[in-house]
């Protein structure tokens, strides 16, 4: 972990309105905490098949912004901040993005309205905006 990028990230999150949210690229850089994503899974699949996912994700076509909005800014020493819920703004289909998201093993993707998008996705993105969540 670079606790470099993990103090910058918690020092912006702190100045965010509740809930903050975070590009998942940024949310990626220097982080290999296991705990930070996923955290509930027994068999995670680890830090970089979820970073590769979610930061593919923002590669499509049909997807203008992926985001983790933040449950736990600090976690204590030696963690990352925590996220349970991932925010993808766009144009793709429910149905791929729940299954280009099967091997994250998300408790549930659907409709971000569902989930409370945070304003400051709903100010930067007109496009309809979906939701993977882990319990």
């Amino acid at each position: 972990m670079d606790v470099t990028k993990r103090n910058k990230l918690i020092g912006g999150l702190l100045n965010q309105p509740a809930p903050p949210v975070v590009e998942i690229e940024r949310f990626f850089d220097g982080n290999d905490d296991p705990g930070s994503i996923g955290c509930n899974l027994v068999n995670h699949p680890g830090v970089e098949i979820f970073k590769k996912s979610l930061i593919g994700l923002t590669r499509r076509g049909d997807v203008e912004a992926v985001y983790a909005q933040i449950a736990e800014i600090d976690p204590g020493a030696g963690s990352w901040p925590f996220t349970d819920t991932v925010f993808v703004a766009g144009r793709i289909e429910l149905e791929d993005l729940r299954k280009l998201l099967e091997p994250l093993q998300p408790d549930e993707v659907g409709l971000g309205k569902h989930f409370g998008v945070p304003p400051i996705i709903t100010d930067r993105h007109k496009q309809p905006v979906l939701a993977a969540w882990w319990d």
